[in-house]
Protein backbone atom coordinates (compact mmCIF):
# COMPACT_ATOMS: atom_id res chain seq x y z
CA UNK A 1 0.00 0.00 0.00
CA UNK A 2 1.32 3.50 -0.86
CA UNK A 3 1.32 6.50 1.46
CA UNK A 4 -1.88 7.85 -0.13
CA UNK A 5 -3.73 4.63 0.58
CA UNK A 6 -3.48 3.25 -2.95
CA UNK A 7 -2.52 -0.33 -3.66
CA UNK A 8 0.76 -1.43 -5.18
CA UNK A 9 -1.09 -3.67 -7.64
CA UNK A 10 0.38 -3.50 -11.12
CA UNK A 11 -2.26 -2.06 -13.48
CA UNK A 12 -3.28 -4.05 -16.54
CA UNK A 13 -2.48 -2.01 -19.67
CA UNK A 14 -5.47 -1.12 -21.82
CA UNK A 15 -5.90 -2.87 -25.15
CA UNK A 16 -5.39 -1.01 -28.39
CA UNK A 17 -8.58 0.70 -29.57
CA UNK A 18 -10.83 -1.04 -32.08
CA UNK A 19 -11.94 2.33 -33.46
CA UNK A 20 -9.98 3.91 -36.28
CA UNK A 21 -9.63 7.25 -34.46
CA UNK A 22 -7.91 9.08 -37.31
CA UNK A 23 -10.52 7.97 -39.84
CA UNK A 24 -13.34 8.77 -37.41
CA UNK A 25 -12.12 12.32 -36.87
CA UNK A 26 -11.63 12.83 -40.60
CA UNK A 27 -15.21 11.73 -41.36
CA UNK A 28 -16.59 13.79 -38.47
CA UNK A 29 -14.78 16.83 -39.90
CA UNK A 30 -16.21 16.21 -43.38
CA UNK A 31 -19.73 16.02 -41.94
CA UNK A 32 -19.28 18.94 -39.55
CA UNK A 33 -19.94 16.83 -36.47
CA UNK A 34 -18.21 17.94 -33.28
CA UNK A 35 -18.78 14.89 -31.10
CA UNK A 36 -19.83 11.29 -31.72
CA UNK A 37 -21.81 9.31 -29.11
CA UNK A 38 -22.25 5.55 -29.41
CA UNK A 39 -24.74 3.84 -27.11
CA UNK A 40 -25.91 0.86 -29.18
CA UNK A 41 -23.93 -2.14 -28.01
CA UNK A 42 -21.98 -2.45 -31.28
CA UNK A 43 -20.92 1.17 -31.47
CA UNK A 44 -20.26 1.39 -27.74
CA UNK A 45 -17.94 -1.60 -28.12
CA UNK A 46 -16.36 -0.18 -31.27
CA UNK A 47 -15.53 3.19 -29.72
CA UNK A 48 -14.41 1.90 -26.34
CA UNK A 49 -13.65 -1.83 -26.46
CA UNK A 50 -15.98 -2.21 -23.45
CA UNK A 51 -18.28 -5.20 -23.72
CA UNK A 52 -19.10 -7.05 -20.47
CA UNK A 53 -21.92 -9.57 -20.27
CA UNK A 54 -24.17 -6.91 -18.75
CA UNK A 55 -24.16 -5.32 -22.21
CA UNK A 56 -24.04 -8.52 -24.26
CA UNK A 57 -27.05 -9.80 -22.33
CA UNK A 58 -29.13 -6.79 -23.48
CA UNK A 59 -30.59 -6.36 -19.99
CA UNK A 60 -31.67 -2.87 -21.07
CA UNK A 61 -31.28 -1.03 -24.37
CA UNK A 62 -29.36 1.97 -22.95
CA UNK A 63 -26.63 0.66 -20.70
CA UNK A 64 -23.78 2.98 -21.54
CA UNK A 65 -22.28 5.44 -23.99
CA UNK A 66 -18.87 6.12 -25.49
CA UNK A 67 -18.04 9.70 -26.48
CA UNK A 68 -15.46 10.60 -29.14
CA UNK A 69 -14.85 14.31 -29.85
CA UNK A 70 -13.66 15.35 -33.30
CA UNK A 71 -11.04 17.64 -31.79
CA UNK A 72 -7.93 15.71 -30.69
CA UNK A 73 -7.36 18.10 -27.77
CA UNK A 74 -10.62 17.00 -26.13
CA UNK A 75 -10.70 13.81 -24.07
CA UNK A 76 -12.88 10.86 -25.12
CA UNK A 77 -15.10 9.45 -22.37
CA UNK A 78 -16.83 6.21 -21.44
CA UNK A 79 -20.08 6.38 -19.46
CA UNK A 80 -21.04 3.04 -17.91
CA UNK A 81 -22.53 1.70 -14.71
CA UNK A 82 -20.68 1.01 -11.46
CA UNK A 83 -21.92 -2.53 -12.07
CA UNK A 84 -19.12 -2.83 -14.67
CA UNK A 85 -16.34 -1.49 -12.46
CA UNK A 86 -14.71 -4.87 -11.78
CA UNK A 87 -14.73 -5.61 -15.52
CA UNK A 88 -12.90 -2.34 -16.12
CA UNK A 89 -10.19 -3.45 -13.71
CA UNK A 90 -9.43 -6.69 -15.54
CA UNK A 91 -10.18 -5.39 -19.05
CA UNK A 92 -9.45 -1.66 -19.00
CA UNK A 93 -10.54 0.55 -21.86
CA UNK A 94 -8.21 2.78 -23.88
CA UNK A 95 -10.52 5.74 -23.16
CA UNK A 96 -8.94 7.93 -20.48
CA UNK A 97 -12.06 9.54 -18.95
CA UNK A 98 -14.44 7.23 -17.07
CA UNK A 99 -17.83 8.58 -15.99
CA UNK A 100 -19.43 5.93 -13.82
CA UNK A 101 -23.08 6.12 -12.84
CA UNK A 102 -25.36 4.23 -10.45
CA UNK A 103 -28.63 4.62 -8.60
CA UNK A 104 -26.75 4.86 -5.32
CA UNK A 105 -29.80 4.60 -3.09
CA UNK A 106 -31.12 1.49 -4.85
CA UNK A 107 -28.10 -0.42 -6.22
CA UNK A 108 -26.75 -3.31 -4.18
CA UNK A 109 -23.65 -3.41 -6.45
CA UNK A 110 -22.88 0.23 -5.69
CA UNK A 111 -23.37 -0.33 -1.96
CA UNK A 112 -21.02 -3.33 -2.09
CA UNK A 113 -18.38 -1.27 -3.92
CA UNK A 114 -18.60 1.45 -1.29
CA UNK A 115 -18.05 -1.07 1.49
CA UNK A 116 -15.09 -2.62 -0.33
CA UNK A 117 -13.60 0.84 -0.89
CA UNK A 118 -13.76 1.34 2.90
CA UNK A 119 -11.84 -1.88 3.49
CA UNK A 120 -14.79 -4.05 4.52
CA UNK A 121 -14.54 -7.74 3.58
CA UNK A 122 -11.72 -10.06 2.64
CA UNK A 123 -8.85 -9.04 0.40
CA UNK A 124 -8.48 -10.67 -3.02
CA UNK A 125 -6.26 -10.03 -6.01
CA UNK A 126 -9.09 -8.00 -7.54
CA UNK A 127 -10.10 -5.85 -4.59
CA UNK A 128 -7.01 -3.67 -4.20
CA UNK A 129 -7.11 -2.29 -7.78
CA UNK A 130 -10.91 -2.20 -7.54
CA UNK A 131 -10.65 0.18 -4.58
CA UNK A 132 -8.21 2.36 -6.53
CA UNK A 133 -10.48 2.61 -9.56
CA UNK A 134 -13.53 3.23 -7.40
CA UNK A 135 -11.81 6.17 -5.70
CA UNK A 136 -10.48 7.54 -9.02
CA UNK A 137 -13.96 7.66 -10.55
CA UNK A 138 -15.96 9.17 -7.68
CA UNK A 139 -15.40 12.79 -8.69
CA UNK A 140 -17.25 12.27 -12.01
CA UNK A 141 -19.79 9.75 -10.66
CA UNK A 142 -23.46 10.51 -11.39
CA UNK A 143 -26.89 9.02 -10.76
CA UNK A 144 -27.71 7.73 -14.26
CA UNK A 145 -26.56 7.55 -17.89
CA UNK A 146 -28.22 10.82 -18.94
CA UNK A 147 -26.46 12.68 -16.13
CA UNK A 148 -23.15 11.05 -17.07
CA UNK A 149 -23.38 12.10 -20.72
CA UNK A 150 -24.63 15.57 -19.81
CA UNK A 151 -21.76 15.89 -17.36
CA UNK A 152 -19.32 15.39 -20.20
CA UNK A 153 -20.90 18.19 -22.23
CA UNK A 154 -21.10 20.47 -19.21
CA UNK A 155 -17.38 20.00 -18.72
CA UNK A 156 -16.33 20.46 -22.36
CA UNK A 157 -19.01 22.40 -24.25
CA UNK A 158 -17.92 26.00 -24.87
CA UNK A 159 -19.93 28.60 -22.95
CA UNK A 160 -20.68 30.33 -26.23
CA UNK A 161 -21.75 28.60 -29.44
CA UNK A 162 -23.22 25.18 -30.07
CA UNK A 163 -22.11 21.69 -31.05
CA UNK A 164 -23.40 19.27 -33.66
CA UNK A 165 -23.43 15.92 -31.88
CA UNK A 166 -23.95 12.60 -33.64
CA UNK A 167 -25.97 10.01 -31.72
CA UNK A 168 -26.67 6.47 -32.88
CA UNK A 169 -29.72 6.51 -30.57
CA UNK A 170 -31.85 9.59 -31.14
CA UNK A 171 -33.77 9.04 -27.90
CA UNK A 172 -30.59 9.60 -25.94
CA UNK A 173 -29.75 12.57 -28.16
CA UNK A 174 -33.13 14.20 -27.52
CA UNK A 175 -32.82 13.80 -23.76
CA UNK A 176 -29.32 15.26 -23.70
CA UNK A 177 -30.17 18.15 -26.05
CA UNK A 178 -33.17 19.09 -23.91
CA UNK A 179 -30.80 19.85 -21.00
CA UNK A 180 -28.76 22.36 -23.02
CA UNK A 181 -31.47 24.64 -24.45
CA UNK A 182 -30.42 24.75 -28.10
CA UNK A 183 -26.67 24.51 -27.59
CA UNK A 184 -26.59 20.93 -28.92
CA UNK A 185 -27.84 20.03 -32.39
CA UNK A 186 -28.60 16.30 -32.60
CA UNK A 187 -27.45 14.49 -35.75
CA UNK A 188 -28.44 10.93 -36.68
CA UNK A 189 -25.07 9.15 -36.65
CA UNK A 190 -26.08 5.61 -37.62
CA UNK A 191 -24.60 5.89 -41.12
CA UNK A 192 -21.65 7.89 -39.79
CA UNK A 193 -20.63 4.93 -37.64
CA UNK A 194 -21.02 2.56 -40.56
CA UNK A 195 -18.83 4.74 -42.80
CA UNK A 196 -16.10 4.88 -40.16
CA UNK A 197 -16.21 1.15 -39.49
CA UNK A 198 -15.67 0.15 -43.14
CA UNK A 199 -11.86 0.41 -42.78
CA UNK A 200 -10.52 -1.92 -40.11
CA UNK A 201 -7.81 -1.41 -37.51
CA UNK A 202 -5.20 -4.12 -36.70
CA UNK A 203 -7.12 -5.29 -33.58
CA UNK A 204 -10.28 -5.65 -35.66
CA UNK A 205 -8.42 -7.60 -38.32
CA UNK A 206 -7.07 -9.96 -35.67
CA UNK A 207 -10.61 -10.61 -34.40
CA UNK A 208 -11.85 -11.28 -37.93
CA UNK A 209 -8.96 -13.64 -38.68
CA UNK A 210 -9.58 -15.56 -35.48
CA UNK A 211 -13.29 -15.80 -36.23
CA UNK A 212 -12.56 -17.09 -39.73
CA UNK A 213 -10.40 -19.87 -38.26
CA UNK A 214 -13.23 -20.85 -35.90
CA UNK A 215 -15.66 -20.92 -38.81
CA UNK A 216 -13.32 -23.03 -40.95
CA UNK A 217 -13.09 -25.71 -38.29
CA UNK A 218 -16.80 -25.64 -37.45
CA UNK A 219 -17.68 -26.01 -41.14
CA UNK A 220 -15.38 -29.02 -41.31
CA UNK A 221 -17.29 -30.43 -38.33
CA UNK A 222 -20.57 -29.85 -40.16
CA UNK A 223 -19.34 -31.56 -43.32
CA UNK A 224 -18.13 -34.51 -41.28
CA UNK A 225 -21.62 -34.96 -39.85
CA UNK A 226 -23.33 -35.29 -43.24
CA UNK A 227 -24.48 -38.88 -43.80
CA UNK A 228 -27.03 -40.41 -46.20
CA UNK A 229 -30.25 -41.16 -44.36
CA UNK A 230 -29.41 -38.89 -41.42
CA UNK A 231 -31.34 -35.70 -40.65
CA UNK A 232 -29.99 -32.30 -41.67
CA UNK A 233 -30.12 -31.45 -37.96
CA UNK A 234 -26.97 -33.53 -37.38
CA UNK A 235 -25.02 -31.21 -39.66
CA UNK A 236 -26.47 -28.12 -38.00
CA UNK A 237 -25.74 -29.40 -34.50
CA UNK A 238 -22.16 -30.24 -35.44
CA UNK A 239 -21.64 -26.71 -36.74
CA UNK A 240 -23.21 -25.03 -33.73
CA UNK A 241 -21.28 -27.18 -31.27
CA UNK A 242 -18.04 -26.57 -33.16
CA UNK A 243 -18.48 -22.80 -33.10
CA UNK A 244 -19.34 -22.58 -29.40
CA UNK A 245 -16.62 -25.02 -28.35
CA UNK A 246 -14.03 -22.77 -30.02
CA UNK A 247 -15.27 -19.57 -28.39
CA UNK A 248 -17.64 -18.22 -31.05
CA UNK A 249 -21.38 -17.84 -31.40
CA UNK A 250 -23.57 -19.02 -34.25
CA UNK A 251 -25.85 -16.46 -35.87
CA UNK A 252 -29.61 -16.81 -35.77
CA UNK A 253 -31.23 -20.01 -34.58
CA UNK A 254 -28.98 -22.37 -36.47
CA UNK A 255 -25.86 -20.69 -37.87
CA UNK A 256 -26.36 -22.50 -41.20
CA UNK A 257 -28.40 -20.37 -43.57
CA UNK A 258 -29.21 -23.06 -46.10
CA UNK A 259 -29.46 -26.83 -46.22
CA UNK A 260 -29.48 -29.82 -48.50
CA UNK A 261 -31.34 -31.15 -51.51
CA UNK A 262 -33.20 -29.43 -54.39
CA UNK A 263 -34.59 -26.77 -52.01
CA UNK A 264 -31.18 -25.85 -50.62
CA UNK A 265 -31.29 -22.55 -52.49
CA UNK A 266 -34.01 -21.24 -50.16
CA UNK A 267 -33.90 -20.12 -46.55
CA UNK A 268 -36.40 -22.59 -45.13
CA UNK A 269 -38.31 -22.96 -41.90
CA UNK A 270 -35.74 -24.40 -39.51
CA UNK A 271 -37.93 -27.12 -38.05
CA UNK A 272 -38.97 -28.36 -41.48
CA UNK A 273 -35.49 -28.19 -42.99
CA UNK A 274 -33.70 -29.86 -40.10
CA UNK A 275 -36.10 -32.82 -39.91
CA UNK A 276 -35.46 -33.66 -43.55
CA UNK A 277 -33.11 -36.61 -44.13
CA UNK A 278 -30.14 -36.30 -46.47
CA UNK A 279 -30.30 -38.41 -49.60
CA UNK A 280 -27.69 -39.71 -52.03
CA UNK A 281 -27.14 -37.09 -54.73
CA UNK A 282 -28.20 -34.18 -52.53
CA UNK A 283 -26.27 -30.95 -52.86
CA UNK A 284 -25.40 -29.47 -49.49
CA UNK A 285 -25.01 -25.70 -49.12
CA UNK A 286 -22.76 -24.85 -46.17
CA UNK A 287 -23.37 -21.14 -45.57
CA UNK A 288 -21.93 -20.76 -42.09
CA UNK A 289 -22.38 -17.50 -40.18
CA UNK A 290 -21.42 -16.60 -36.65
CA UNK A 291 -19.52 -14.13 -34.49
CA UNK A 292 -16.36 -13.99 -32.44
CA UNK A 293 -16.34 -11.17 -29.87
CA UNK A 294 -19.11 -9.50 -31.90
CA UNK A 295 -17.13 -9.57 -35.18
CA UNK A 296 -18.77 -11.68 -37.87
CA UNK A 297 -17.53 -14.74 -39.69
CA UNK A 298 -19.17 -15.79 -42.94
CA UNK A 299 -18.12 -18.52 -45.34
CA UNK A 300 -19.91 -20.66 -47.91
CA UNK A 301 -19.00 -23.93 -49.56
CA UNK A 302 -20.95 -26.46 -51.62
CA UNK A 303 -20.93 -30.20 -51.12
CA UNK A 304 -22.63 -33.29 -52.49
CA UNK A 305 -23.49 -36.73 -51.18
CA UNK A 306 -22.10 -39.29 -53.59
CA UNK A 307 -20.47 -38.75 -56.97
CA UNK A 308 -21.00 -35.20 -58.34
CA UNK A 309 -22.98 -35.04 -61.57
CA UNK A 310 -21.51 -33.38 -64.64
CA UNK A 311 -24.07 -30.59 -64.26
CA UNK A 312 -23.00 -29.91 -60.68
CA UNK A 313 -19.31 -29.89 -61.62
CA UNK A 314 -20.03 -27.34 -64.36
CA UNK A 315 -22.11 -25.08 -62.11
CA UNK A 316 -19.52 -25.21 -59.34
CA UNK A 317 -16.68 -24.39 -61.74
CA UNK A 318 -18.55 -21.37 -63.10
CA UNK A 319 -19.41 -20.08 -59.61
CA UNK A 320 -15.78 -20.47 -58.55
CA UNK A 321 -14.47 -18.74 -61.66
CA UNK A 322 -16.87 -15.82 -61.20
CA UNK A 323 -15.84 -15.43 -57.57
CA UNK A 324 -12.12 -15.53 -58.31
CA UNK A 325 -12.34 -13.14 -61.28
CA UNK A 326 -14.02 -10.56 -59.05
CA UNK A 327 -11.63 -11.11 -56.14
CA UNK A 328 -8.59 -10.75 -58.39
CA UNK A 329 -9.71 -7.24 -59.30
CA UNK A 330 -9.86 -6.05 -55.70
CA UNK A 331 -7.30 -3.45 -54.64
CA UNK A 332 -7.53 0.14 -53.43
CA UNK A 333 -9.36 2.28 -55.98
CA UNK A 334 -11.43 -0.55 -57.51
CA UNK A 335 -15.20 -0.14 -57.67
CA UNK A 336 -17.01 -3.19 -56.37
CA UNK A 337 -19.63 -2.64 -59.06
CA UNK A 338 -16.94 -3.11 -61.73
CA UNK A 339 -15.73 -6.35 -60.14
CA UNK A 340 -19.29 -7.61 -59.91
CA UNK A 341 -19.87 -6.80 -63.59
CA UNK A 342 -16.86 -8.93 -64.55
CA UNK A 343 -18.23 -11.82 -62.50
CA UNK A 344 -21.60 -11.45 -64.24
CA UNK A 345 -19.86 -11.65 -67.61
CA UNK A 346 -18.29 -14.95 -66.56
CA UNK A 347 -21.69 -16.41 -65.66
CA UNK A 348 -23.32 -15.19 -68.85
CA UNK A 349 -20.37 -16.31 -70.95
CA UNK A 350 -20.89 -19.89 -69.81
CA UNK A 351 -24.52 -19.81 -70.86
CA UNK A 352 -26.01 -19.72 -67.37
CA UNK A 353 -29.04 -17.64 -66.43
CA UNK A 354 -27.88 -14.39 -64.76
CA UNK A 355 -31.23 -14.00 -63.01
CA UNK A 356 -30.60 -17.24 -61.13
CA UNK A 357 -27.29 -15.93 -59.78
CA UNK A 358 -26.96 -13.91 -56.59
CA UNK A 359 -23.75 -11.84 -56.75
CA UNK A 360 -23.33 -9.50 -53.80
CA UNK A 361 -20.39 -7.64 -52.32
CA UNK A 362 -20.74 -6.81 -48.67
CA UNK A 363 -18.41 -5.46 -46.05
CA UNK A 364 -18.12 -7.51 -42.88
CA UNK A 365 -17.26 -6.62 -39.31
CA UNK A 366 -19.62 -5.70 -36.49
CA UNK A 367 -22.40 -6.28 -39.05
CA UNK A 368 -22.45 -9.32 -41.30
CA UNK A 369 -23.65 -7.10 -44.16
CA UNK A 370 -21.70 -3.92 -43.56
CA UNK A 371 -22.19 -0.94 -45.86
CA UNK A 372 -20.84 2.56 -45.35
CA UNK A 373 -23.87 4.01 -47.13
CA UNK A 374 -27.30 2.53 -47.97
CA UNK A 375 -26.60 2.95 -51.68
CA UNK A 376 -23.50 0.76 -51.57
CA UNK A 377 -25.53 -2.44 -51.66
CA UNK A 378 -26.81 -1.74 -55.16
CA UNK A 379 -24.39 0.83 -56.60
CA UNK A 380 -21.20 -0.48 -55.04
CA UNK A 381 -18.37 1.52 -53.50
CA UNK A 382 -14.69 2.31 -53.97
CA UNK A 383 -12.37 -0.12 -52.22
CA UNK A 384 -9.85 1.12 -49.65
CA UNK A 385 -6.92 -0.63 -47.98
CA UNK A 386 -7.88 -2.59 -44.84
CA UNK A 387 -11.50 -2.93 -45.81
CA UNK A 388 -12.82 -6.45 -45.21
CA UNK A 389 -15.51 -7.90 -47.45
CA UNK A 390 -17.18 -10.95 -48.88
CA UNK A 391 -18.26 -11.55 -52.46
CA UNK A 392 -21.11 -14.04 -52.56
CA UNK A 393 -21.76 -16.01 -55.73
CA UNK A 394 -24.82 -18.24 -55.39
CA UNK A 395 -26.35 -20.04 -58.38
CA UNK A 396 -29.85 -21.30 -57.62
CA UNK A 397 -30.71 -24.12 -60.02
CA UNK A 398 -34.37 -25.24 -59.82
CA UNK A 399 -33.45 -28.86 -60.56
CA UNK A 400 -30.09 -29.30 -58.87
CA UNK A 401 -30.30 -26.94 -55.88
CA UNK A 402 -27.98 -24.20 -54.66
CA UNK A 403 -24.29 -23.82 -55.55
CA UNK A 404 -22.65 -21.25 -53.27
CA UNK A 405 -19.14 -19.96 -52.57
CA UNK A 406 -17.89 -17.01 -50.52
CA UNK A 407 -15.01 -16.01 -48.28
CA UNK A 408 -13.90 -13.03 -46.23
CA UNK A 409 -10.92 -11.13 -47.58
CA UNK A 410 -8.93 -8.09 -46.51
CA UNK A 411 -7.93 -5.47 -49.07
CA UNK A 412 -4.16 -4.96 -49.10
CA UNK A 413 -2.28 -2.24 -51.03
CA UNK A 414 -1.75 -4.68 -53.92
CA UNK A 415 -4.60 -7.20 -53.72
CA UNK A 416 -6.29 -9.34 -51.07
CA UNK A 417 -5.54 -11.45 -48.01
CA UNK A 418 -7.72 -14.52 -47.55
CA UNK A 419 -8.84 -15.23 -44.00
CA UNK A 420 -9.87 -18.83 -44.67
CA UNK A 421 -7.80 -21.96 -45.16
CA UNK A 422 -10.64 -24.06 -46.60
CA UNK A 423 -10.20 -25.18 -50.21
CA UNK A 424 -12.91 -24.23 -52.69
CA UNK A 425 -13.39 -27.65 -54.21
CA UNK A 426 -16.69 -29.49 -53.89
CA UNK A 427 -17.04 -31.11 -50.48
CA UNK A 428 -17.82 -34.72 -51.42
CA UNK A 429 -19.43 -37.04 -48.87
CA UNK A 430 -19.31 -40.76 -49.63
CA UNK A 431 -22.67 -42.33 -50.43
Amino acid sequence: MTTDGRSNARPIPPRAPLVNVERARHILGERRIDVLVGSSYKNLYYLSGHMPDSLLGHFHDLLGAAILPARPDLTPALCVSDYDLAYLVTRPTWIPELRLFSAKSRSSASYLLRLISEGVGIDTELRAPLRDLYRDTRELSTEDLIEAVCGYFTGHLPREGRWRVGFDDLRLGAQVAARFEGRIEVVDALEVFRAIRMVKTPPELDLLRHGARINDEALRDAAGAVRPGEPVMNMVDAYRTGVVRRGGRFLGERGMMFGAGPDGGFVLDNDWAERRRIGVGDIVVYDAIGTYRLYHMDIARTGVVGEPSARLRTLHAVVREALEVAENMLRPGTRTSDARAEAARVVKGHGLEPMLTTMVFHGIGLDVLEYGDPGHKTAGWTVEADMTMNFEVFYRDPEVGGVHLEDTVRITPTGIEHFTSLPRELVVTAA
